[in-house]
């Protein structure tokens, strides 16, 4: 179309973009956010894990020795056995009051007392690993009060990684039970069995 100029008299055509916001100057800053509210008084912290209680070296000790205690309540049917079963006797060179006649158990009797330990040292073995392998107890971890878990679910680790570290629970003693002593200094109390099957000992 073309540029027709307005009758006389007429008032002048607006300007471009006359009515409308103009837009802002070039790199004017832009509102900043509404300031986030502060946690509620005592709240704890939202950043990071929550740092686990570790059980103590005293704990650890006590369990293993009331458990020790109770596995040699299995053992006493062998020892019964052992000492009151069938005897013979026969000459020494070498009994414990020098050479001579003793009353010994008989070869079936020693054979079934071994049968005895082996068959019943089984039994709590599976169910001490059956135990702290579904509830992280044991009978000796529950009285002194803290769990076997893993070090990264916080959760029980199954029967067959207990029997696994109790089969290596030897690792321990060496060299001059060192590696029972090595709570006393580490940062996460563990064991070298702790360290072999990445658990931990906490606070139940």
């Amino acid at each position: 179309m073309s540029n027709i100029p307005p009758p006389p008299g007429a008032p002048p055509p607006p300007p471009p973009g006359f009515g409308s916001t103009p837009p802002p100057p070039p790199g004017y800053p832009s509102a900043p956010p509404p300031p986030t509210a502060p946690p509620a008084y005592g709240a704890p912290p939202s950043y990071g894990a929550p740092a686990l209680n570790y059980a103590s070296w005293g704990q650890r000790v006590g369990a293993t020795v009331i458990d020790s205690l109770i596995s040699m309540i299995f053992a006493i049917p062998g020892f019964v056995l052992l000492l009151a079963g069938p005897s013979e006797i026969k000459w020494q060179d070498d009994g414990p009051s020098g050479p001579g006649l003793y009353e010994v158990p008989t070869a079936g009797t020693l054979a079934l007392s071994v049968a005895l330990f082996i068959g019943l040292g089984l039994v709590y073995l599976t169910i001490y690993c059956r135990q702290v392998g579904r509830t992280g107890q044991s009978w000796g971890k529950k009285a002194t009060g803290y769990r076997t878990v893993d070090a990264n679910t916080q959760q029980p680790v199954g029967a067959g990684k207990i029997f696994a570290r109790q089969l290596l629970a030897f690792l321990n003693s060496l060299p001059c039970l060192l590696g029972f002593l090595w709570p006393l200094w580490d940062a996460e109390k563990r064991t070298f069995t702790d360290m072999i099957f990445n658990t931990r000992a906490v606070r139940a």
